[in-house]
């Protein structure tokens, strides 16, 4: 790249330290040099989103296979229980498409009897968004916001990496932090000091962009504002020369254990996995299954295993099993946790077009191996008979409690970090288990280091807990959201059993969390009053 081109970059920047891209890699003018912190750089851990666009439908995902109510409200959509995949004896019931088959380690289904995969049940936030556009926005910056007025520039992902890695993009990691497949780079990369992420389809042809950056010209001594700029600029087009070398030789190292095709999500997956095989060290993976938008024909009227949104789930249960078994055989499942989003669910009754209308609460997948994640379900079937003024269904869970299990959890974020990046205090699901260094101050297993007597409250309630040494301790309430509800306790206890007064709280259900170094205990509780 010749001086004229630097001269041109380099006169677009401006000395507000606006942002802007060379090869997508993030480029800010008279930034200092300085040292990346090491908390999420030394991490392995590997998070994958898989985006569900046009809004899956959650009632026949997981199917209330029990409840009467749902075969009135979808007298033609609605998949008979004979159908289903069942868990267990359990009252969890999946869409048929969902198991899979022989060839594919046995779908959704199949990773649930692993225990590889939790389920979460009603997932959305207060006044939804029926808008595709605002409500994907809304889900992918973490923001809860329908006001159009309230413009949703960033990510989650973004705010959490501009936060946790101040010196960016001044100074950038070897490789990049973030990769999408395919389309432009999603909001979910985005943040205030640039973006935290690359977009590709193919690593060959994001080589070929990529490669010339690399300037001609030598370093210009640093004697004024330009040639530190220039030099700035330099040095940022070399490393996206670097980005474009390191995505293309992590692919040439990788390898698949397994055939996952050369279409779709499947195929997706297995870029992914060869570039964590060949080891990219990119922490965070977008990809996209497109077609939930299904108003009319959502599925054949004789066969439930056909149509539009049953071949979408056996793409989604395929490419997810394929990839775990990938993982497995190669040894890096543990390292790895991959999560479903979409904007909304579905309306519970289905419409006069063999479809469904945009309605809110949906369904969240979260797969990963034992030792990183509960495999369970989250959340109780939807109360079909007590619907929301639009007669949608009533959501559990606010969605960004899996944020902050991932935050808290997965990428050893702060509480601090974690209130500051999705605007308030949200408890985390802990439907993932933190790769903890040190063990337990608590005394007693995860089930019953923390006890709340009498539960329910009906009065006055005490929490009791146990601790082998002196601890810092913060107890928080929640709802059962997981919205903020206040703080119990924050300070240190000695070592020795401890009781910590309830505060008066109105009759309802509650969640507790404790907070001990890097661990985290919840137990729910009840008041009656």
């Amino acid at each position: 790249m010749k001086r004229r081109d630097f001269l041109r970059a380099a006169a677009a920047l401006t000395t507000t330290a606006a942002a802007t891209q060379i090869a997508g890699v993030p480029v800010r003018a008279s930034s200092p040099v300085l040292a990346l912190p090491p908390r999420i750089m030394e991490s392995d851990n590997v998070l994958i989103i898989i985006q569900l666009f046009g809004g899956n439908d959650a009632l026949n995902t997981v199917i209330p296979a029990e409840n009467d109510e749902y075969y009135r409200l979808r007298p033609t959509l609605a998949i008979p229980k004979n159908k289903a995949w069942r868990w267990l004896s359990t009252d969890l019931y999946l869409h048929p498409s969902l198991a899979g088959d022989g060839l594919y380690g046995g779908g959704l289904g199949g990773l649930m009897d692993q225990g590889r995969l939790a389920i979460v049940q009603d997932v959305g936030y207060d006044n939804p968004n029926l808008s595709h556009f605002r409500s994907t926005d809304i889900w992918l910056s973490g923001i809860n916001s329908s006001d159009p007025f309230v413009r949703l520039s960033e990510g989650w992902i973004g705010r959490f990496f501009a936060r946790v890695l101040p010196d960016f993009p001044a100074v950038l990691p070897e490789h990049p932090l973030c990769v999408q497949i395919g389309g432009t780079l999603s909001l979910l990369f985005q943040s205030a000091k640039g973006d935290v992420g690359i977009a590709l389809t193919d690593p060959q042809k994001f080589f070929e962009l990529g490669r010339g950056a690399s300037p001609d010209e030598e370093p210009l001594p640093e004697l004024d504002a330009f040639a530190r700029e220039f030099n700035y600029i330099r040095s940022v087009a070399m490393q996206a020369d670097g980005y474009s070398r390191a995505v293309l030789d992590a692919y040439n190292r990788g390898r698949t254990t397994v055939d996952y095709g050369s279409r779709g999500l499947p195929a997706q997956l297995g870029m992914i996995a060869r570039l964590i095989s060949g080891g990219l060290k990119t922490k965070v993976y977008l990809c996209y299954l497109g077609g939930f938008d299904t108003h009319v024909q959502q599925q054949e009227a004789d066969d439930v295993t056909k149509g539009v949104h049953p071949s979408l789930l056996s793409q989604l249960a395929n490419g997810v099993a394929l990839f775990m078994q990938d993982a497995l055989q190669q040894g890096f499942a543990h390292r790895v946790v991959g999560i479903t989003i979409s904007e909304f669910g579905r309306r519970p009754y289905e419409n006069g077009s063999r479809g469904t209308d945009h309605g809110a609460a949906g369904v969240q997948f979260v797969f990963g191996d034992g030792t990183s994640i509960r495999s369970s379900r989250f959340g109780t079937m939807p109360d079909l008979q007590n619907l929301d003024a639009n007669g949608d269904l009533i959501y559990q869970h606010d969605y960004r409690r899996l944020y902050a299990d991932i935050l808290l959890n997965w990428f050893d974020a702060t509480a601090e970090d974690t209130a500051a990046i999705l605007g308030e205090r949200i408890a985390p699901l802990n439907v993932i288990k933190r790769r903890t260094t040190t063990s337990s101050p608590l005394v007693g297993t995860e089930e019953n280091a923390v006890v709340i007597a009498p539960n329910p409250v009906s009065s006055t309630g005490q929490v009791m807990l146990s601790l082998r040494q002196m601890a810092a301790v913060v107890l928080e309430l929640y709802n059962t959201r997981g919205q903020f509800v206040g703080e119990v306790f924050h300070g240190l206890l000695p070592e020795g059993n401890s009781q910590l007064p309830l505060p008066p709280l109105q009759s309802g259900s509650y969640l507790l969390q404790c907070r001990v170094g890097e661990h985290l205990v919840h137990r729910s509780f009840t008041v009656a009053r």
